[in-house]
């Protein structure tokens, strides 16, 4: 059985330590689709007062890695930076608290001004955007942009550049594990064979969810002409919730395929929560899946 010895690593690059299987940790990780930045909380036992003291502190990159020692060991689930660090005592226990937030420092530090000429791609100013924040970035599938005919000239805080850019094109940013995310709104980052079924992860029945989108609704002329169309209403589509054995590679925007006596299909994954104890029950993974991917089933159907 590759699921069944949990592994753990919390990592702090910048102070040069880490912890590995050797105290008591439990996590909760919280991602989705949008813009605002992730969130996660990490709580670690009965550190020591010179540990503590080295951690409890803003700013601090932490990275959280998770998983089986049959399933490739622990895989890289979160990194954020450190916004709020605390300790309490819970019963017999010490117990210190690290709250972080993923590209949180991107987005609060990068306050820039750029100009470009007429004509340029919305790749490039894209580019530009990204690497005064300090982010690598990665597009998604069928990504497809225009051009800025009369230019495009910003001064101010990055993320109302990416809410621009992204608001004029028909796409989506988010930031994931320090890495700057483009898909096309209701599109996929990345179809990477994914498969949740009774026999592959997929824990107990998925259930039917129907919700309205709670972004802002970014308009633009290609959202309106699609609305006219009714490609796109504006509305988040129905899917399913499931919930699975710890997946820490799977991320918000992509591609993952649902096996099960209601329902088989390719759905993107809109949201997603990851919970986890090392020395209790929960090590598991909860998913918001989103319909919408028919292309993928019938290509799949043609193979």
């Amino acid at each position: 059985m590759p699921f069944w010895k949990r592994q753990y690593r919390v990592n702090f690059p910048d102070l040069g330590f880490a912890f590995e299987d050797s105290v008591k940790m439990e996590f909760r990780v919280e991602r989705d689709i949008g813009r605002e930045v992730n969130k996660c909380e990490i709580k670690l036992y009965n550190l020591s007062l010179e540990t503590r003291e080295k951690i409890q502190k803003n700013d601090v990159r932490v990275e959280l890695f998770a998983g089986y020692e049959g399933n490739g060991g622990p895989m890289k689930l979160f990194t954020g930076d450190t916004v709020q660090a605390y300790t309490q005592r819970e019963e017999m226990d010490e117990v210190t608290s690290l709250i972080l937030a993923d590209g949180f420092l991107a987005v609060r530090d990068s306050w820039f001004a750029v100009s470009f000429p007429p004509g340029t791609s919305a790749r490039a100013v894209l580019d530009v955007i990204a690497a005064n924040m300090g982010l690598p970035l990665e597009y998604g599938d069928g990504v497809a942009l225009g051009d800025f005919a009369n230019g495009y000239s910003f001064a101010g805080q990055g993320s109302v550049a990416l809410d621009e850019v992204c608001g004029s094109q028909g796409c989506t940013w988010s930031i994931q594990n320090s890495i700057l995310q483009i898909i096309m709104n209701g599109g996929i980052a990345a179809n990477r064979g994914f498969v949740f079924s009774a026999d592959s992860g997929l824990i107990g029945s998925p259930e039917r969810v129907v919700e309205s989108n709670p972004y802002e609704d970014m308009e633009n002329e290609k959202r309106k002409k699609k609305k006219r169309e009714k490609k796109d209403t504006g509305e988040q589509k129905a899917g399913w919730r499931i919930r699975t054995l710890l997946s820490p590679t799977i991320t918000p925007g992509d591609a993952v395929k649902l096996e099960a006596k209601q329902v088989v299909g390719w759905f993107r994954v809109q949201k997603i929560e990851h919970t986890g104890d090392s020395e209790g029950d929960d090590w598991t993974s909860s998913m918001d899946l989103v319909e919408g991917l028919a292309e993928l089933d019938k290509t799949t159907d043609e193979q």
